[in-house]
């Protein structure tokens, strides 16, 4: 009898099954390269519209931000969180000469993120208060802001933070390759949750006075911004959080220093900080490591923030005020680990007869 040919049909289609699951990830990386760029132009052009030509930067960086809660957590928890923000933009910018003022907004948000880790939203939200905490300690408006720019850049945030939403969810989303949003499901108990907020709260009233009265300005950002990335619900977890923020922050500044020595004046530094921007939003979106993350987006934060001459100062100061930023968190660790340790201990075992 003859023997029947295998057919060459299957290996063919699992071949082109196979370049097409190639292509799609090379598609998504380049559609949510575009997203991004797109969302940094319409902010800045926002910010011209608006005539809040300084607040160009931190409309980047919502911007920044809400395309990776979009990615990670869905349109709508985008379009909360931003309108969050916009809500909350007026109070800091007014701020700016009141650090009392400053101390309750930030601690109001430290409540709010450390209640989020209930349903495990706060590593992923806690980049928005990026741009909280730059109104607070160095705001874009002048020094005492009127009614109709505070307004404004409500406005500005509201408008720039939907069109990432959209972006993200009409120009990214639509292909295989794009990661899947991480489901909404409780993650913490309520105790955790609440005992997790005042440890973020209490950072707070530590940092923000600090920052504001000897006028840090933008290295004050990074100080009160420390705590709300290290602390972790279980205290155990923050040592490592704590490690990956000093190795990311350090990466970071040393590649901005290698940018401030080899990086022509003239050239703008709105594009290497679109560049470090496109890395960040990839490396959150596919849930890469944190240091990597970090490292990305400490480079965004200090190029957005800085311009060519007060690069290397800005480098510099930002590792200090971590540091300090860190040395809070940590101790609050120290004094927390042992609470933690007893709540978590099990009751002991009644002895029959006793």
């Amino acid at each position: 009898m003859f023997r029947s040919r295998p057919s060459l049909v299957p290996s063919a289609a699992s071949g082109l099954v196979a370049k097409v699951s190639s292509v799609k990830p090379r598609v998504w990386l380049l559609a949510q390269a575009l997203a991004v760029v797109i969302s940094l132009g319409l902010a800045e052009l926002i910010a011209q519209f608006l005539h809040l030509g300084r607040a160009g930067g931190v409309l980047c960086l919502a911007s920044l931000a809400t395309l990776v809660v979009c990615a990670r957590l869905g349109w709508r928890q985008a379009l909360l969180g931003v309108a969050g923000l916009a809500v909350l933009s007026g109070p800091a910018v007014l701020s700016q000469n009141d650090p009392l003022l400053a101390t309750i907004v930030l601690t109001v948000t430290a409540l709010g993120l450390g209640l989020s880790a209930r349903w495990q939203l706060k590593p992923v939200y806690w980049l928005l208060v990026v741009s909280l905490c730059i109104l607070i300690t160095s705001s874009p408006l002048p020094g005492v802001p009127g009614p109709f720019d505070v307004v404004k850049l409500a406005i500005a945030f509201l408008v720039s933070g939907s069109l990432a939403t959209v972006l993200q969810t009409k120009l990214v989303s639509p292909f295989d390759g794009a990661p899947a949003p991480i489901p909404f499901a409780v993650a913490h108990s309520w105790r955790r949750s609440v005992a997790h907020a005042l440890m973020l709260a209490t950072a707070t009233l530590v940092s923000t006075p600090i920052a504001l009265q000897h006028h840090w300005h933008t290295s004050g950002l990074w100080l009160v911004l420390t705590p709300f990335l290290v602390l972790q619900p279980f205290v155990r977890d923050s040592w490592s959080v704590a490690l990956h923020r000093s190795l990311g922050t350090l990466a970071g500044v040393l590649l901005v220093i290698g940018l401030a020595f080899t990086l022509p004046h003239s050239v703008p530094l709105q594009l290497p900080a679109i560049a470090a921007g496109v890395i960040t939003v990839v490396i959150a979106a596919k849930k890469g490591h944190r240091a990597l993350m970090l490292t990305a987006l400490t480079a965004t934060i200090v190029l957005f923030s800085s311009s060519n001459d007060t690069l290397l100062l800005m480098a510099d100061q930002r590792v200090l005020a971590s540091a300090l930023g860190i040395a809070i968190a940590l101790g609050l660790m120290a004094l927390a680990h042992p609470i933690e340790q007893r709540l978590r201990r099990p009751p002991q075992a009644i002895a029959p007869g006793s």
